[in-house]
């Protein structure tokens, strides 16, 4: 999978598809945005290793990726291009999206 495929699946996945993330992997996004946020060179590669590091413990987001890159690819090929406004749009919806997950999670908890 190519970083920016990835990159564009991850955030799908979290835009659209939030109930793939269990109580383990919410518990777990800080440590996943936490180490995006220390990434001195932000590039595609390093934050696509980042979130391919976090998924491999996380099955089901895991497996929402892969199906959603395999969905991608098929709708279409990136123009190198738009490699750069990826990396900088993506890394902040991720980062907003992970957020949301996690604050919706915490008000389900303190209804409970």
């Amino acid at each position: 999978m190519e970083a920016n495929e990835l990159i564009e699946a991850f955030t799908n996945v979290v835009q659209e598809q939030d109930y793939v993330f269990d109580e383990k992997a919410i518990k777990n996004i800080p440590s996943l945005q936490e180490k995006l946020a220390a990434l001195d060179n932000i590039s595609l590669e390093s934050v696509a290793e980042i979130i391919r590091q976090w998924y491999l413990n996380h099955e089901s987001v895991r497996n929402a990726v892969l199906v959603t890159e395999r969905e991608i690819k098929k709708v279409k090929k990136a123009n190198p291009a738009d490699h750069e406004n990826i990396i900088e749009n993506s890394y902040r919806i991720i980062n907003d999206e992970l957020k949301k997950i996690v604050d919706k999670n915490q008000q389900s908890r303190q209804k409970s």
